[in-house]
């Protein structure tokens, strides 16, 4: 097949959906597919010289999960109505598939003028993610009250753009889009992630990481919160914190407020193999966020052999088996969050053993594969309902 993809982020190393488009790609490229990739070039990143990717302006600086401004979305969907056309006329394009927002409004619009099939990938709908979400979102360091305004509209136009299919990530998305009104078919299809070699580290069971954006609903103050009540018991007890975002200011404050600088440390961005050095040196991953459509850092943890404590919230406690791969716990109570970290520090075999039980599971149920087979047969789905509609 010939495949356009479109993403105004297209990264291996920041955020779950970018990180997901661009193994997409890859994946295509794989087997045998011909694939063109339009996106924004994003400061500092690197992209694989092996791909097809032709960059429209404007430059973006990634910021934690920030969106891009509005003169930017729309820079993004011009420049790339142009660069897309000309990239459809000169060859036969079999599927648009694009990635949330400004990018679904592209491929709409391709759509639209050149007949060709649009598959909308969507991964998350946070205007279901609580009443008072949008306002929270307002609320961080740096967040454009333009964007705060237009985002929930965006959402809701999502659904109602020319799109063949929907392609989404998880169960709880897919009842999210149901709930929006979405009425084309949806592919769940469970994320992947690259087969990452275990990595022969001394583990240091002391340490927990967290990996993220760090934006409000990650909810990382029950984990602090633990941090500082496991540290009466446990003065060295160590929390890493792989990220950035409009939040981190908030959590720093709360760590120094707490009497725990010597026991959190924010690094910032980290490269890949930075990140899994990092994952398989700690003894779990903490991930006690309020929303999410996967949550693939789970994937990648158990890529090491760890296991992952989540919230007891959607996907999440549906990707992690309370006491198999990990623990699933009320994302508000801190006691509970210091009592299971305390139970991993003092038995170091039972975090081995679960950890080895996470990496069967993502063995058996999320590799490329399978990821792989489902993609294809969405295409084909969403390319012959195309076909009957012209």
């Amino acid at each position: 097949m010939n495949i356009l993809l479109l993403s105004q982020f297209f990264s291996t190393t920041k955020g779950g959906g970018e990180y997901v488009f661009s193994m997409l790609a890859k994946m295509l490229v794989k087997n045998g597919h011909k694939v063109w990739i339009i996106t924004n070039k994003i400061e500092g990143e690197i992209y694989d010289k092996d791909l097809n990717i032709i960059f429209v302006k404007p430059t973006l600086r990634y910021q934690g999960g920030l969106p891009p401004t509005f003169s930017d979305n729309i820079r993004y969907v011009l420049n790339t109505v142009i660069a897309g056309s000309k990239i459809i006329k000169k060859n036969n394009i079999d599927i648009i598939h694009s990635n949330n927002f400004s990018p679904a409004l592209t491929g709409s619009i391709l759509s639209s003028l050149f007949s060709i099939p649009h598959v909308l990938t969507v991964h998350d709908i946070f205007s279901l993610c609580g009443k008072d979400y949008w306002k929270k979102w307002g609320n961080q360091a740096n967040v454009s009250k333009p964007n705060v305004m237009l985002a929930p509209f965006f959402e809701k136009l999502m659904v109602k753009l020319k799109h063949e299919c929907v392609h989404t990530v998880s169960d709880a998305t897919k009842e999210d889009l149901l709930k929006f009104g979405e009425k084309r078919p949806i592919h769940v299809i469970h994320n992947s992630v690259d087969a990452n070699p275990v990595l022969n580290e001394t583990v240091n069971p002391l340490q927990f990481v967290h990996v993220g954006r760090l934006v409000f609903y990650k909810n990382l103050e029950v984990v602090i919160k633990a941090i500082g009540i496991l540290k009466k018991t446990q003065p060295n007890v160590k929390l890493v914190i792989i990220g950035d975002g409009p939040h981190r200011k908030s959590l720093e404050e709360l760590t120094n407020k707490s009497g725990l600088g010597s026991n959190i440390e924010f690094l910032g961005y980290a490269s890949l193999d930075e990140k899994m050095k990092i994952i398989a040196t700690s003894n779990a991953l903490v991930f006690p966020s309020l929303c999410e459509g996967f949550g693939l850092v789970i994937l990648e943890a158990f890529s090491q052999k760890k296991l992952v404590l989540v919230s007891n919230i959607k996907p999440m406690s549906e990707i992690v088996s309370d006491r198999k791969n990990g623990f699933v716990l009320d994302p508000y109570d801190e006691k509970a969050w210091a009592e299971h970290l305390l139970k991993l520090i003092e038995n170091p075999s039972q975090a081995l053993e679960m950890g080895q039980q996470g990496s069967k599971l993502l063995a058996d149920s999320f590799n490329q594969d399978l990821m792989y087979g489902k993609i294809m047969k969405m295409y084909v789905c969403c390319r012959d309902k195309n076909k009957i509609n012209s």
